[in-house]
């Protein structure tokens, strides 16, 4: 359910939470051991970074860490930065003349709420 940039983030978030407090890692590291293209993380730790869910430091000591502790970090306050969870509340065939009634459409509703339940249950200490 989760776009690729989400669960990257949620990689990079989760390898975060892992490192003791304070301590800053080069992005380089989490690229190397999450399997996330460089490139790539690095917009993703940029947001991430807007966000205040994480600070950066350049520098010889410099590198990446959370901003707050990881407990008080949920999955849904990274997921929701580089995804749209209303677009997974449509109609699972995205029809447009579903009245919210059918059969499909009450089943996904289920799966998507429970995951929506687990995004605001879940912190990001608890990933890995």
């Amino acid at each position: 359910m989760l776009n690729q940039t989400a669960i990257y983030a949620v990689r990079a978030m989760g390898f975060l939470a892992k490192q003791p407090p304070g301590k800053m890692v080069l992005s380089s590291r989490i690229a190397s051991e999450m399997g996330i293209p460089r490139n790539f993380l690095s917009k993703i730790l940029n947001r991430l970074a807007q966000a205040g869910l994480i600070v950066t430091t350049r520098g010889r000591s410099g590198g990446v860490a959370l901003a707050r502790r990881a407990s008080g970090i949920l999955l849904n306050d990274v997921v929701q930065l580089f995804m749209q969870m209303n677009d997974y509340k449509q109609c699972f065939l995205k029809s447009s003349k579903c009245d919210g009634k059918c059969g499909l459409h009450l089943r996904w509703r289920i799966i998507t709420e429970q995951f929506e339940q687990m995004l605001n249950d879940t912190t990001v200490d608890q990933i890995f």
